[in-house]
């Protein structure tokens, strides 16, 4: 109650509020609907002890597709492919690293999130979209969060050039 006293007198409340809404903005991924990297760990740091599932997804080919069908329309593909699926409240969806990368914390056991993750393929495939994928585990306040979704994009870094060239041989 002080602070907003002395923040109006001294007209700091307006600028205060403007960094709040700016710090909003730059939590929401607006073209692709879902978080940024950086909400997802302030959301992990106030996490309960618990698991969680940690999926992350590499979008295929979307550098192609952006120049193909400009950036515009695949920002609404990705949006149209994970708003048709039902996530619960406590599941958090991120876009990463750079514009192919996506992470999904389930506050549930694996098989559901292989359910979700089969349901949104075949939204994505509706969409004209595909991506890789890698499953883990994480013990919230444990383990860096982080650490387990560097593993999970190692894996798929590996993975993802193998498949290609088998998908590749005629």
């Amino acid at each position: 109650m002080l602070k907003e006293v002395v923040a109006r007198w001294c007209g700091l409340d307006k600028d205060l509020k403007e960094l709040r809404q700016r710090v909003e903005e730059l939590s929401w991924d607006s073209a692709y609907g879902m978080w940024t990297r950086s909400a997802i760990l302030q959301f992990c740091q106030v996490l309960p002890r618990s698991r969680r599932t940690v999926v992350f997804i590499d979008l295929d080919r979307i550098h192609v597709l952006n120049n193909e069908l400009g950036y515009t329309a695949v920002d609404a593909r990705i949006q149209a492919s994970f708003s048709s699926i039902s996530l619960r409240r406590s599941d958090l969806v991120a876009r990463w690293y750079s514009g192919d990368e996506i992470v999904i914390l389930f506050d549930s056991d694996r098989p559901f999130a292989n359910s979700k993750i089969a349901e949104l393929q075949q939204s994505a495939k509706a969409q004209g979209l595909t991506f890789t994928y890698a499953v883990g585990e994480w013990e919230v306040g444990k383990e860096s969060v982080e650490e387990v979704v560097k593993e999970l994009a190692d894996r798929i870094a590996t993975e993802k050039p193998q498949r290609r060239s088998v998908s590749e041989t005629p």
